[in-house]
């Protein structure tokens, strides 16, 4: 089952591969290089495109841009598709879909590394010492003192979660140990 093809001036012989293992891993670089093109193809063009592969061991794999099951349908009926009660010529809902989820996705890379460097800026901070004193130990003016300092925390993290809610992140509790990732320096109750 040999072919013979021509790249430029050169003619190049291809033959099916016999090696189970050689085969799998030739079909897993060229399925990322077919994959790749067609992604391009897209991007320089607008084009939609839909591309079904079935593995050496039968197993389906698929890509589509904007998406593989619009495209699909679309090919089968011949005509724009109608997606939730609304005329989709080009699958422009699962175009902005997927638009969405990229950013999400770079948004969420974005805020891993900023939880990252808030962490060992957080390590680097001595905790205040009074967080550690047991309340029982402290007389009334200190504790006084505490509900002050705390309620200067609180303050500290309501504004800090407004910053985020207004920067459109989405804010998750940090555990914890990741007391870093707030400005912990508020001054420790007096001593009496």
């Amino acid at each position: 089952m040999a072919r013979k093809i021509t790249r430029g001036r050169q003619k190049i012989e291809m033959k099916f591969i016999e090696s189970k293992q050689a085969r799998q891993v030739t079909f897993s670089k060229r399925r990322s290089g077919l994959f790749k093109k067609a992604s391009e193809l897209c991007t320089l063009t607008g084009c939609e495109l839909a591309l079904v592969v079935f593995s050496p061991s039968g197993k389906p794999l698929s890509f589509g841009h904007s998406c593989v099951d619009t495209i699909v349908k679309r090919f089968l009926c011949q005509g724009p598709m109608e997606v939730a009660g609304y005329l989709d010529p080009r699958g422009s809902i699962c175009s902005t879909i997927h638009q969405q989820y990229t950013e999400l996705c770079k948004q969420l890379e974005e805020e891993k590394l900023r939880s990252k460097e808030l962490e060992i800026e957080g390590l680097k901070r001595p905790k205040p010492s009074w967080f550690d004193t047991p309340t029982y130990e402290l007389n009334l003016d200190q504790l006084e003192e505490s509900i002050n300092r705390m309620k200067e925390l609180s303050d500290k993290i309501a504004q800090r979660v407004n910053e985020l809610s207004l920067m459109g992140s989405t804010l998750t509790l940090a555990p914890a140990n990741h007391v870093g990732a707030i400005d912990l320096n508020v001054a420790p109750p007096e001593e009496m």
